[in-house]
């Protein structure tokens, strides 16, 4: 997955914590009238005039940041083909800037989205749409279904709602909807049930997460510091999270030193967040040769353990913590394998979305970047 500066943190908790992160107000449940189709741009397939009677159509939300949306892309491609005489799905792009910014224009991502989606070919095999520069997806659509977080289908027939959720559990429900034995009535019951217990125990972590938030943006570092302890003393399921945010804090406002001795007293748990451990070290200058080469080890571990992890992207975190040592020779022998696992993954039709011809254009002109700097 690439890692986005600055956002590393909160990219994390969305794809891990699903789609409940914030309290939203819900304006919009099953069984009501699906909101209009407002886009910037249609992308890819044909554009929908009306809905087809007793036709399905399934809107996918995701961002080419989101990691759980790339790896749901080749499955919804095989549903788009296996059911293309019943159901139209319709890959609905948002929060490209994350989870609703609006420091710029949504249209300014256009060449970055429309670059993902021709670079993804077959590998995408549905209609694709991006969001308008109000994000009315985004905000009409998730946000006022009390989604917060992606990837999010909402599956519409005859214009009504009848199912929201992820998409790993469209084969079943396909199947029942097809075969007439799909209630909306009781979904709705059971969905409101879910939401309401998700709600409840999300409720705890919000709050905290919220206080530790505002203790960062006020500048009361010590105080974030405790919550995020607090978090990880009472909140098992995510001690990993709240232990990622205490090492950026105090990889950022505190001593290097102590960031790193708690990073590897905390790695030691195996909380995970170990490539975005890695990859916060390697991307900010000025660190020790002994926070580097830890980052280095950690990438290596990383490339070990994970087969899902594509290795030229470990390869490219290790180059960029070298080239911070100033050690180019390594930098570049590191981002030439960065360079050719990334080839040999397109030659190979392997991980789809995460490496793209513009990925090798990208590793490419950092490798030219390195070797102006060999001596």
């Amino acid at each position: 997955m690439k890692y986005v500066k600055g956002k590393i943190a909160l990219l994390a908790v969305l794809c891990l914590l699903g789609n409940k992160l914030f309290a939203q107000d819900v304006a919009i449940r099953l069984g009501d009238k699906a909101p209009a189709l407002k886009y910037s741009k249609w992308l890819k397939g044909t554009p929908i005039k009306e809905y087809q009677k007793g036709r399905l159509y399934l809107f996918e939300f995701w961002a080419t940041w989101c990691g759980p949306c790339i790896g749901s892309m080749p499955h919804l491609s095989e549903l788009s083909k296996k059911y293309k005489n019943e159901i139209t799905i319709v890959g609905v792009n948002i929060w490209e800037g994350s989870h609703g910014d609006t420091s710029k224009p949504y249209s300014s991502y256009l060449p970055k989205v429309s670059k993902f989606v021709n670079q993804m070919g077959d590998k995408l095999a549905y209609n694709v749409v991006m969001d308008n520069d109000a994000q009315f997806m985004g905000n009409k659509w998730m946000k006022a279904a009390g989604q917060s977080g992606i990837p999010c289908t909402f599956v519409v027939r005859d214009g009504q709602i009848l199912w929201i959720g992820h998409p790993i559990q469209l084969d079943s429900l396909i199947q029942v909807i097809l075969k007439g034995q799909y209630d909306v009535a009781t979904a709705k019951k059971n969905f409101e049930k879910k939401e309401a217990e998700s709600d409840s125990a999300m409720a705890p972590f919000t709050a905290l997460y919220a206080a530790y938030e505002k203790a960062v943006k006020d500048g009361q570092y010590d105080k974030a510091i405790k919550l995020c302890d607090s978090g990880i003393t009472s909140m098992p399921n995510v001690a990993g999270t709240f232990g990622f945010f205490k090492f950026q804090t105090l990889l950022d406002h505190f001593r290097e030193d102590s960031a790193l001795a708690f990073a590897k007293r905390w790695q030691s748990t195996k909380p995970g967040y170990v490539g975005s451990t890695a990859a916060v070290i390697s991307r900010k200058e000025g660190l020790s040769k002994d926070s580097y080469l830890y980052a280095i080890d950690l990438s290596k571990q990383l490339m070990a353990e994970n087969a899902n992890m594509p290795p030229s992207i470990c390869y490219n975190e290790m180059a960029g913590a070298y080239a911070h040592m100033g050690d180019y020779k390594t930098a570049v022998e590191t981002q030439q394998l960065a360079i050719d696992s990334a080839k040999q993954s397109l030659k190979e039709g392997k991980f789809a979305g995460f490496i793209l011809q513009s990925t090798v254009d990208e590793y490419e002109k950092t490798l030219a970047n390195y070797k102006k700097n060999l001596k």
